[in-house]
């Protein structure tokens, strides 16, 4: 698996990553207290629960819509903080990653069996501990050279960290890597095929609920949690996702979310990345859950 960003590749004779694939606090040893308690004392105010029915309800009334594939019911949607800056993006998706696997939808053996309890969410120091035990145990160990180590840093992580995290609690995941002018329509091909290869599809339905958990989406500088994908009927796809950047609207804050006109159009509007979002890169990871 490749270190984040996807864009970057390490120097082999210089391993140690910079501000480019680290973020500004790339050599930052400690963050401020200010942060660092601000993330040990979060709660579940930047959780939004029950999201994916919304989601379906709104893609039911799309008129140009040809079919779409939604992860779990399961998924949580986790936002940023007000005050914790641009620096945690891929620790939110590992959140929302942990939290779908967690939750009732999702029993399992396998599951509840963990030390670890993934009905709760993980916060960042924890997840920042887990990632380094990985390192430990030898799971992509190559990133604590890469970045020097994390645990209690602002230092961005990614796909690599997200991996190494499901490794080690033994839950078995894919990582594939995408590069190249066709890079975009290869990770739509890829996200399209998890979902439509779902066992609870509807033959007849126009939006598939399935039992998939979300992907975790890795983007030059950036990083998602892909919940879904459409097709419209002139052929073109938009994935789905929670961008932990941005606020869930309003909307979808409610008990029922409106499902015609422009303001449920403005709604969905905000969890889509179509073809012309995802032509701006040439390189993607995306890391799903076998």
């Amino acid at each position: 698996m490749a270190a984040t960003p996807v864009a970057d590749e390490g120097d082999e004779r210089n391993p140690r990553q910079g501000t480019r694939q680290l973020g500004r606090h790339a050599y930052e040893e400690r963050m401020p207290d200010s942060v660092a308690r601000l993330l040990a004392e979060e709660d579940d105010g930047n959780s939004l629960t029950g999201v994916m029915p919304k989601l379906a309800q709104l893609l039911e009334h799309r008129k140009d819509l040809d079919v779409a594939y939604v992860c779990t019911d399961a998924a949580v949607q986790v936002y940023k903080l007000k005050d914790e800056g641009a620096h945690f993006c891929g620790y939110r998706n590992m959140q929302m990653l942990c939290l779908a696997l967690g939750r009732p939808q999702n029993e399992s053996l396998r599951i509840q069996q963990r030390d670890v309890d993934l009905r709760q969410k993980l916060l960042v120091p924890q997840l920042q501990v887990l990632v380094e035990k990985a390192w430990d145990a030898g799971i992509n160990a190559h990133s604590r050279e890469q970045t020097g180590g994390i645990i209690g840093t602002r230092k961005h992580v990614g796909t690599s960290e997200a991996e190494a995290v499901l490794l080690s609690l033994g839950i078995e995941c894919t990582g594939s890597v995408f590069r190249g002018k066709a890079a975009y329509l290869q990770v739509l091909d890829a996200v399209e095929s998890y979902f439509s290869a779902s066992p609870t599809l509807i033959p007849e339905a126009k939006v598939h609920k399935t039992s998939r958990s979300p992907i975790f989406f890795q983007r030059p500088r950036h990083s998602m949690t892909i919940v879904g994908i459409e097709r419209l009927r002139d052929g073109s796809r938009k994935l789905l996702v929670f961008d932990p950047a941005w606020r869930p609207p309003g909307a979808m804050r409610g008990e029922t979310v409106v499902g015609r006109g422009w303001k449920a159009r403005l709604v969905l509007r905000e969890y889509e990345k179509g073809e012309r979002y995802l032509t701006k890169w040439k390189g993607f990871e995306i890391l799903s859950v076998d």
